[in-house]
This record gives structure tokens, C-alpha cells and sequence, in this order.
């Protein structure tokens, strides 16, 4: 059975995560594994030699873990309880708590072949390097071999009517575009595929990329509310938050690969404003995949 996995620290905006998760595994029947990371004295640096804690700090410290993980998902299953629409799926809702530091304990994860999806609350202050689980969100999103959705603490809760899917136009990403489309069509959802071209002119090296895209795109995603956008914009940043602004999508999503446009975005102050201003939840697919995860 399909799983989404919530990373939880117990804060009011994991929580928020969680119900976000809650609503996407309604909709697209999956059930939901709230995920723990929890700390012992001894995954502290230290500056002196590690003391070896004793074995009952250990265990006192994974059992109020488990039982506060154990709260919030009883919490969690009563809120689903409530008033359910006559048919529909009620998601099983399970935990696990895990010893480790988040981006230590992926590979827990990362061994349940069901999980396709991993989600996160962000602060809204700073969404990129300031992440509700550590400071370590990018690490995070170098690491994981699992699709990562970033959720803003005030991101809505609601239905998805238009995702965009934002593309330096790699061919590869048709082959994810084609996963995205699959959860857009859950929701009836618009699926943009944008991209922003710096160049000016028509007959130019971006534009007969952009030919080539389109057409391997028209080819393989069959999806009939699947669009292509090129946006003119010399800076890319600014034409990301221009799309951003003017349609006020429900989901923005972009495939993460190295020196490529992600880290363009991410390395610049500029966008980490956007996304502290945004209420738009961010899906970032790892690249490669020798599987990609279908909604």
C-alpha cells in the first residue's frame, strides 16, 4: 500500500504537516507513517571525548519518544474520525521513532519501498535555511532518495487546482512531469509546466530547446489539462516568483539536480524571500531516480 511519511518534532508546524499529508493521502488512497527523529546525549558533538551514556538514559529517552509520537498519532486518528464523507478512504495512520539525527535515520526510510513521498513543515521566517526539523534542510534535500514536499507552516489545506512544475527544460523531466500528472489528475488539477527563457528573439538556442521539450512532453505525458509556459524573464529568479505571484499555485514542484536551476534558486537570498513569503508548498524530486514514485 502507497505511504506518505511525515517528519515530526512534535512543533505546531510539523503538525500542520501532518494534516497537509493527511488530506493529499485521502485523496490519492495512500496511507500515512508519522516518522520520529529523536537525540541521546551521545549524538551531540562534544568538544572532549564522547561519554558513553548509560543504557537507561537511553531507553527512558525512546520511550517518552514513542509515547509522545504515540499521542500525536492517536491525535491524529481522532481527527480523521470526525465526520467522515459517506465512501470515503480513511488512511491508516501509523509511527516510528528512529535514534538519530533526520538526515541519519533517511535510510529507515528509505527501506520502506511502499513511501512515496516524504513530507516537512518549514518555519515561515526563513523556509529554506531555517527547516522545523534542524538546520539541515538542505542537507535534507541533498540526501534523500525519496520526493521531498516542503510545507509551509501557513500553506491552506485545501484541494489542488493548479501545480507548476518549474523546468530548465532536461529532458528527464518529462518522465517526472509524467509522475506529477498523476496527482494532478486526483485533484483535476491544472498542471503549468514553466520555464523562463532569458533569451530574447525567436529563432535562438532556447527556443529550439524549448521545441524539443514540448514536443517530447506533448509525446509521453498524457494528461489533457498539461500545459507549457515560457516565461521571458533575464533573470530567473524573478520569472519564478512572477509565476508564483501572478497565479498562486497550490503546489510548485522542480527536480533537484546539481549546478542546475534548483541550486541557482536556492543558493540566492532573493529566492529564499520568496519562499519565506510564500504560502506555496514545494514538492523537490531527487535526481536521478531509477524509480519514479506514481501518485
Amino acid at each position: 500500500m502507497k505511504t506518505i511519511a511525515v517528519l515530526i518534532d512534535f512543533s505546531v508546524r510539523s503538525e500542520h504537516a501532518a494534516k497537509y499529508a493527511l488530506h493529499l493521502a485521502k485523496k490519492i488512497k495512500a496511507n500515512v507513517l508519522l516518522f520520529n527523529a529523536f537525540l541521546v546525549p551521545s549524538d551531540i558533538p562534544m568538544a572532549v571525548a564522547q561519554v558513553a551514556w548509560p543504557a537507561y538514559e537511553y531507553e527512558d529517552i525512546k520511550s517518552a519518544a514513542e509515547k509522545s509520537l504515540q499521542e500525536f498519532c492517536d491525535k491524529l486518528k481522532h481527527g480523521l474520525k470526525e465526520k467522515p464523507l459517506p465512501g470515503a478512504f480513511l488512511p491508516a495512520i501509523t509511527c516510528q521513532c528512529e535514534e538519530g539525527t533526520v538526515v541519519k535515520t533517511l535510510s529507515a526510510l528509505e527501506g520502506h519501498k511502499d513511501i512515496i513521498l516524504l513530507v516537512a513543515g518549514t518555519h515561515g521566517a526563513d523556509a529554506i535555511t531555517t527547516f522545523v526539523l534542524g538546520n539541515n534542510c538542505l542537507k535534507l534535500i541533498d540526501d534523500t532518495r525519496i520526493p521531498l514536499l516542503l510545507v509551509p507552516e501557513n500553506a491552506s489545506i485545501k484541494n489542488l487546482d493548479l501545480i507548476i512544475f518549474a523546468t530548465d527544460l532536461n529532458l528527464n523531466d518529462v518522465n517526472y512531469i509524467n509522475a506529477i500528472a498523476g496527482l494532478a489528475k486526483e485533484f483535476a488539477a491544472d498542471l503549468v509546466v514553466a520555464n523562463v527563457n532569458p533569451e530574447t528573439g525567436s529563432d535562438t538556442k532556447h527556443g529550439q530547446s524549448e521545441q524539443a521539450f514540448v514536443q517530447e512532453m506533448t509525446q509521453k505525458v498524457k494528461y489533457e489539462r498539461v500545459s507549457f509556459r515560457s516565461i521571458s524573464n533575464q533573470n530567473i529568479k524573478n520569472g519564478i516568483a512572477g509565476v508564483l505571484e501572478n497565479e498562486k499555485p497550490g503546489l510548485l514542484v522542480m527536480v533537484h539536480r546539481k549546478n542546475n536551476l534548483f541550486d541557482f534558486l536556492f543558493k540566492s537570498s532573493v529566492t529564499k524571500k520568496i519562499a519565506a513569503n510564500t504560502t506555496v508548498p514545494l514538492l523537490v524530486y531527487p535526481y536521478p531516480l531509477t524509480t519514479i514514485p506514481l501518485f
